[in-house]
Parts: C-alpha cells; sequence; structure tokens
C-alpha cells in the first residue's frame, strides 16, 4: 500500500523544478554560500570575484537573495554595474584581456524537461535605492533541439565572438533575441515573462502565465530570476547598484481549463472555461453535418522592452489531457474532461449543439 502511494505521488514531484524552496545550499563562491541547483550571475574575471548570489532568510526556510553591484577595477578605470540573477541554466561572462569595449554576458542551457506547465508562481520581495527605476524580471522558457550562438552584443553596441550552445537569446528570438549571429536555431516552445517596476517590502506572490508559440513537446527549459535589468537585449545602463531580488518558493502550476475551444476550426466566442454548467450553442443545419471539437491553452502575447509584441497562439490540448464523449445534434450534449497535467485537477464542461 505504502508502495502504491508514493508511485501515486511521483507524478506531481517530477513536473516540478529542482529545489523549489531554495534550500540545497553547498559548495561556497569568494566565501559565499550558493545553492546546488541554481546558479547565481557571480563574476570572476581577471583574478578578481564577485558575489552576486546569496543564502537570506526566507518566507520558509532560506530563500535566494541576488542583487545589482558593481564589478571591476576603478584604479584601472575598469568599472561597470552588473545584474544580479539566479538561474537554472550557467551565467557566462566573456572579455577577452582587459578590452571591456567588447565584453558580453549571458545565460547558457537549462535543465532536461519535458513538461508544459500553465503559470510559474513564485514569492518574491524587491528593494534597494532604486526599484521603480529598473525592470527585476521572473522568466520561464522552454524548447527543443540546440541552439548556437557565435556572436552576441557587448558593452559598446557591437558583436563580440564567442561560441554559446542554447544561450538564452538564441532561443528566445521574438522577445529577447540575439541582435549579432545564431548560427543554429532551436525552436522555442514556451514562455512565462514578468517585468516590473516596482518595490516589494513585504512576501509578494507573482503569477506569471506561460504561454506557448506550438503544440511541440520540450525537451529543456529554464528559468531566471533577476533582480534587475537583465534579460534585456544586453543591457548595458539603466541598472542600480543594490537593487536586489528576494525569492522563494516557486511553483509550477498545471491547469485542466481550456482557454479557446474551436468548433469546426472556428472560435467559439461565447464559450466560457470557468463554469461546469450546460453550455449552449446553436448552428446552422450545414454546420451542424460534421462536429469537431479543439481546444487550446496558453494564448496571449509579451510586449518586449523595444514596444516589439509576440503574439503566442496557444497549444492543442492532446487526448492525453482531454476526452470527448461525442454527444448528439439536438440531442443529448459532447461532455469534455481535461485532466491537469500532474494530476492536481479536473474539469467537465458540457456543451449541448442545436440547429
Amino acid at each position: 500500500m505504502l508502495l502504491l502511494l508514493m508511485m501515486a505521488v511521483l507524478p506531481m514531484a517530477a513536473q516540478q523544478l529542482p529545489d523549489p524552496h531554495f534550500e540545497n545550499w553547498g559548495d561556497k563562491f569568494n566565501g559565499d554560500k550558493q545553492l546546488t541547483d541554481w546558479h547565481g550571475s557571480n563574476v570572476n574575471q581577471a583574478g578578481f570575484k564577485f558575489t552576486f548570489m546569496y543564502q537570506k532568510p526566507g518566507r520558509t526556510g532560506y530563500s535566494a537573495y541576488v542583487t545589482d553591484r558593481a564589478v571591476g577595477i576603478p584604479k584601472l578605470g575598469i568599472g561597470a554595474i552588473g545584474p544580479g540573477y539566479l538561474s537554472l541554466g550557467t551565467p557566462w561572462q566573456y572579455l577577452k584581456g582587459l578590452n571591456v569595449s567588447g565584453a558580453t554576458a549571458g545565460t547558457e542551457g537549462g535543465i532536461p524537461w519535458k513538461y508544459r506547465p500553465d503559470t510559474l508562481a513564485v514569492w518574491i520581495k524587491r528593494v534597494g535605492p532604486a526599484p521603480e527605476k529598473e525592470d527585476f524580471h521572473l522568466l520561464y522558457y522552454a524548447w527543443s533541439g540546440n541552439s548556437k550562438g557565435t556572436e552576441y552584443k557587448n558593452k559598446k553596441g557591437g558583436c563580440t565572438a564567442t561560441e554559446r550552445i542554447n544561450e538564452e537569446s538564441d532561443i528566445r528570438l521574438k522577445t529577447d533575441g540575439n541582435e549579432c549571429t545564431v548560427e543554429t536555431h532551436a525552436k522555442q516552445i514556451a514562455e512565462g515573462w514578468h517585468r516590473a517596476r516596482a518595490k516589494y517590502d513585504e512576501w509578494t506572490l507573482i503569477k506569471v502565465p506561460i504561454l506557448y508559440m506550438n503544440d511541440a513537446k520540450p525537451t529543456m527549459c529554464n528559468v531566471i530570476f533577476s533582480a534587475g535589468n537583465y534579460p534585456a537585449f544586453r543591457a548595458n545602463d539603466g541598472m542600480f547598484d543594490g537593487n536586489a531580488l528576494y525569492v522563494d518558493d516557486v511553483e509550477l502550476i498545471y491547469s485542466s481549463r481550456i482557454d479557446k475551444l474551436l468548433v469546426n476550426s472556428k472560435e467559439w466566442k461565447d464559450f466560457n472555461p470557468d463554469t461546469d454548467k450546460l453550455q449552449t450553442l446553436k448552428l446552422s443545419h450545414s454546420e451542424a453535418q460534421t462536429i469537431k471539437l479543439t481546444a487550446l491553452r496558453g494564448i496571449g502575447s509579451l510586449t518586449n522592452i523595444k514596444a516589439q509584441t509576440a503574439r503566442f497562439n496557444g497549444r492543442r490540448l492532446d487526448s492525453n489531457e482531454m476526452t470527448i464523449v461525442p454527444g448528439e445534434v439536438n440531442g443529448k450534449p459532447w461532455v469534455i474532461t481535461v485532466k491537469a497535467e500532474d494530476g492536481s485537477s479536473t474539469h467537465v464542461y458540457k456543451i449541448k449543439i442545436v440547429s
């Protein structure tokens, strides 16, 4: 019996991010404890180390704290403010010698992933000297295949040659795309992105809708929680030393709702996705000859810092998520049962079609 109970729990547990409560702290960077499963944007250049991620008391247990901070060698006239962030992927910096004008940085990779969540929920605090003047970012994105970039935007706005696999800006081409050279493209599948100029002195729950570009299933995903102006087309200004973000208790939410219902490939605009009551659709006699129902989820748009809007058309729910018991025109209703991917909820829709 105990084994059966454990097996029943596993599907839900398997579809959450690693160490979602930020309790697993292991090795140190420059004397500061670091998360084992998440990676901070710490800088290690020319023998100098600058910590951007710290362990702090959390909403529950510990939390991750990331902060923008000044880095460099002031005596040599070399310095800048860098964004503090943590990621499941690997933050990287590239500086050839002391050529600061050619310096570039970003985030590479992520974790193996095959799930399709609908919301990223995370508790945060946002503090600092100027939180209302700089965006913070909460970001989830998923893809399949591998990208390869060979040049990235640098501090002076030009392109610096360095090769990266599955770099964030090579995947998020519609919202934060690499403005230099992408040699091989991956297939982006999903993105959830929240950015705001705001201060939160108390723990605040932010829920980020995850939007879908297609019906494909991912092989990788990444999450970035940034205190400052990254990711944002390799921003080199508009950052404030000391702007910081506390992050704790991240959760992926899986929905059993339908965003849009298509009847014979045409949207039913009066469909109510939030009710379990009988809904009635009137069709013409010719339209009612053949009934095909298609459900979509993850529809919406995102506008980037350049005021460019990317439209996400959503994804179709497949047979593993949705079952349809056909009805009869002017008779018994169609019954649509939708199950959340992690088994956390079920929603039943009843559609009566008349002509």
